[in-house]
């Protein structure tokens, strides 16, 4: 789990603070998100390095038009690699100081809905022929795979978070689960008479989405120009009746119409009597959060036990507790009290215990199969149900 300190961050020669004036402190990655923590970002930058972010930039295709079939499309605007010193890094990675299109934006995000795949976006799906009724349809073209779908998925997950618990609460769909991220960003200095432009934009549903929005607001006439304030609330309005348009069950549609969600499972493997290196690298290619204790003889020491076992039914990206001869010490963890949380809530506590969660229904829990303040070990599996 990813730590981040809010407050300043020392860049070079000067210091750089958070927007927030009372300071969020210490944030997991998920908080930080869902407060817009510019501290948290400009640390990640740090870490993750400019050739990197750029790295996924380039394969979010925020450095190429998107291809639209319509003329005239504009491009991004962004400091050539070369020229990124840390300033530069801190800012952009908070999103300041470079400039991208709504299109690029909303194509980037929809490749989060869309299990990682980024889409060359089309404006016609097909073409009628009134006369004879016959239609042929505009082809999808998938540009390339960016993310994993199970990256994807708790990419959606954090940004429900933001929904539910963080700065976007006024993009929240009674009924629906919905995920998103508010946008506040400066004019360039040497054009301040721009103004500031806000922008919210959302996946909905979280757990299979079919729509993603985007609205953003240039040079907005108000003494706090926040996106979490102004575009938020557009969209949740819009949104409200999108989704029952396309006929997207509510959650709080009675039992003849409401839609259920049921965890994605995968089976684990059996991974024992193999080397700890080799057990480690067939579970994470899986897509599984590995935790075991490393040694100079990872190469050789085997596996001998592993929590959940061999297979047991799980969510995807669960996690798998490995255990050998050399270190059988087990850890135990207690259960927290989910009743009345949301999923995300939910997911994000037992993770952070390294459990595991298994759940169907919408809405909120309304009952966890393990007590609260039962001691389980690390990568036992609580069943959720919700209403």
């Amino acid at each position: 789990m990813i730590l981040i300190v809010c407050g300043y961050t020392e860049v070079a020669d000067r210091r750089i603070r958070c927007a927030n004036s009372a300071v969020h402190g210490h944030q997991t990655l998920r908080q930080a998100l869902g407060n817009s923590c510019n501290s948290a970002f400009i640390q990640l930058g740090q870490r993750i390095g400019a050739s990197t972010l750029y790295k996924y930039f380039s394969a979010f295709g925020l450095f190429e038009k998107t291809g639209i079939a319509i003329t005239g499309e504009s491009g991004s605007t962004f400091h050539k690699l070369e020229d990124v010193g840390p300033v530069e890094l801190a800012t952009i990675s908070f999103g300041q100081r470079f400039e991208i299109t709504p299109l690029q934006l909303i194509t980037a995000v929809s490749a989060i809905a869309n299990d990682g795949k980024l889409m060359q976006p089309r404006i016609v799906k097909e073409v009628v022929n009134t006369d004879t009724g016959t239609s042929s349809e505009i082809s999808t073209n998938e540009v390339r795979k960016v993310i994993s779908e199970t990256t994807a998925q708790e990419i959606r997950e954090m940004m429900e978070y933001v929904v539910t618990d963080g700065g976007g609460r006024f993009g929240a769909v009674e009924g629906y689960s919905i995920g998103g991220k508010t946008g506040t960003s400066e004019p360039s200095p040497s054009t301040p008479e721009e103004g500031y432009t806000v922008s919210f934009v959302s996946i909905a549903p979280v757990e299979s989405p079919e729509v993603v929005v985007l609205v953003a607001i240039y040079n907005p006439a108000t003494e706090n120009p926040y996106g979490s304030k102004i575009a938020a609330p557009i969209v949740s309005n819009m949104l409200s009746e999108i989704l029952p348009y396309l006929g997207i069950a509510s959650n709080n549609s009675d039992t003849t119409g409401a839609a259920t969600t049921t965890a994605k499972t995968t089976t684990v493997p059996d991974v024992t009597n193999k080397t700890l290196t080799e057990a480690k690298k067939t579970l994470e290619y899986l897509g599984y959060n590995v935790i075991s204790e490393d040694t100079d003889k990872s190469n050789s020491v085997l596996v001998t036990e592993q929590v959940p076992a061999k297979n047991t039914s799980v969510t995807e990206g669960a996690t798998i507790v490995l255990y050998t001869e050399e270190n059988d010490v087990r850890t135990s963890v207690t259960v927290p009290n989910l009743i009345g949380k949301s999923l995300s809530e939910a997911k994000s506590e037992l993770a952070d215990k390294n459990l595991n969660i298994m759940y169907s229904g919408s809405g909120k829990v309304v009952s966890q199969n393990i007590a609260e303040g039962t001691t389980v070990e690390q990568g036992s599996i609580v069943t959720l149900k919700l209403e």
